[in-house]
C-alpha cells in the first residue's frame, strides 16, 4: 500500500514539474559564424532558420533543450564561398549542427550557458557568456563564443595561396516566445 501512495505522489510531481515548464519557442534572430581569410577578408555568414526544443519554469536558470541549424541554412554574401563552405563543413553527410543546453548560472558578470555543441559528428562541451532577458511573453539570449574547426575533424581550407584562420566565432541573438 504505501509503495503505491509513494508511486502516485512521484508520478503527480514529475507531472506537475513537467506542466510547470514552458516551452520557448523560435520568434526571431540569428546564429553566425565569423572568421577569415587570411590577408583578405572576413567570412560571416548567418542563419535566421532556428529550431529550438527548449523549456523553462520561472527562473532563467532552469532553461534547457536544443538549439540546432539546419547547416544549409548559413548564408553570407557570397554565394560562391558558400558551397566552399557547406563542402569544409560535410553538410551532405551532417547537415546540421545541435547546441545542447545543460545548464545556467547566474553569475556577477551576467549568465553563462554550459552545453554541448555538436558539429561533424563531433562533440564538445561550450562554456558561453550571455546576456539573458526574461520578458513577460520572451525570452532573449545573446551571446558568442569561438571554436577551432580542426577540434570538429574540419581542416580549414585554403583558397589559391590564403588561408581561411582555425578559430570560428559563433554568435547568437535569439528571441524566444514563451507558449
Amino acid at each position: 500500500m504505501f509503495s503505491k501512495i509513494a508511486l502516485s505522489l512521484l508520478t503527480a510531481s514529475l507531472l506537475c514539474g513537467a506542466a510547470y515548464a514552458k516551452e520557448l519557442s523560435f520568434k526571431e534572430g540569428f546564429i553566425g559564424a565569423q572568421t577569415e581569410i587570411f590577408g583578405d577578408s572576413n567570412i560571416a555568414p548567418k542563419s535566421t532558420h532556428v529550431v529550438t526544443k527548449l523549456t523553462m519554469d520561472d527562473a532563467v536558470e532552469s532553461l534547457k533543450g536544443d538549439i540546432s541549424i539546419d547547416l544549409l541554412t548559413l548564408k553570407s554574401e557570397n554565394g560562391s564561398r558558400d558551397e566552399s563552405m557547406y563542402e569544409t563543413l560535410h553538410v551532405k553527410e551532417h547537415p546540421s549542427t545541435v547546441f545542447k543546453l545543460k545548464e545556467v548560472s547566474k553569475e556577477a558578470d551576467g549568465y553563462h550557458l554550459i552545453g554541448a555543441l555538436t558539429l561533424n559528428k563531433q562533440t564538445k562541451e561550450i562554456n558561453t557568456k550571455a546576456d539573458i532577458t526574461d520578458q513577460s511573453d520572451l525570452v532573449k539570449l545573446k551571446g558568442n563564443f569561438s571554436i577551432k574547426m580542426s577540434e570538429f575533424g574540419i581542416e580549414p581550407p585554403t583558397l589559391l595561396f590564403l588561408s581561411v584562420r582555425d578559430e570560428v566565432v559563433i554568435s547568437y541573438d535569439l528571441a524566444l516566445a514563451k507558449n
